[in-house]
Formats: C-alpha cells, structure tokens, sequence
C-alpha cells in the first residue's frame, strides 16, 4: 500500500527471488483477463509474457545504467505488484467498455474514472522508478513514459491487433 501512496519505495520489499517470481506470476495471470477482451487466449499469454520480458528489461537496463543493479529483485517485485492492481482495479471498466460501446453519460463517467486510474498509475510508476534509480521525479517521469511507450510499440509490433 505504502507504493500505492507514494509513501515507500521499492527498498521496503524484502530481496527474495522467489517473491519476484511469485509476483512476476501473479501479475501475468492478472493481466490476462483485460487482453482476453480483445484477444483470445493464446495471444493474451503472449502478449502478457512480452510484458513481463519488457518490465524485466526496462528495470534491468536502467538499473545498469544508474549503477543500481543490486535493486534489480525490489524493483520488479514493486513494478509486479503495482501492476498486478491496477490490472485489477481497472478490469471492470474495460469489461464495461466492450459490453456497451456507445457513448452514453455512464460511459464518459467511466472513462474518466479511467483516466484517474491511468494518471495514478503512471504517477505510481514515476515514483517507483525515482526511488529505484535514485534520481530526480523529472528524469522518473521521463522514463515513466518511455517504459510505456516501449511497453506499447512491444505489443503493437508483436501484435498489431491488440494495440
């Protein structure tokens, strides 16, 4: 919770492999139901490996570059975890946005509670990547975008049909 808030970074997780797999896991698994939407299984379990194959190499690149590659495990387990709920929180929405695509007030509310989710989200990834990389929110937040740009031209080139 305390990353969901902004109050602790990813040096309070303890350094376990076996806690990274687990949460690499559980956040692959999360993440397939939203990309199933759109999707069939087989391409969601692709689409989701190369999201975990991207967050691992981001994390571990950027680690290196920052000469902080002994915060590599804290690092995913808190970049999993915090994927793993948003992907939950904002599975409904997406639910409801395929089952009613029209245009209606319920669904511009919905899309701005999106949009509110989005924005924490990319705000929570900022503040992960400040106190991982050791650097200042400017430079987090610069690379809060280029992880997400990566994480989408990944996918949009690997499959075009989900982006």
């Amino acid at each position: 919770m305390g990353n969901l808030l902004l109050k602790k970074g990813p040096q309070d997780f303890p350094c376990s492999p076996v806690l990274m797999r687990l949460c690499l896991i559980v956040y692959f698994v999360t993440g397939l139901p939203g990309l199933m939407i759109s999707s069939d299984f087989q391409q969601a379990v692709l689409a989701m490996a190369l999201d975990v194959i991207v967050l691992l190499l981001f994390v571990y690149l950027c680690l290196q570059a920052f000469s902080k590659s002994e915060r590599f495990i804290q690092s995913v387990i808190s970049l999993a975890c915090i994927g793993v709920v948003f992907q939950l929180i904002v599975l409904p929405l997406l639910y409801n946005f395929s089952a009613a695509p029209e245009a209606t007030e319920a669904m511009v509310s919905l899309s701005l509670l999106l949009l509110v989710f989005v924005s924490w989200n990319l705000a929570v990834y900022a503040h992960v990547f400040k106190e991982a990389f050791g650097i200042h929110l400017p430079v987090a937040m610069i690379l809060t975008v280029c992880y997400i740009v990566i994480t989408l031209l990944a996918r949009k080139i690997f499959f075009p049909e989900l982006a």
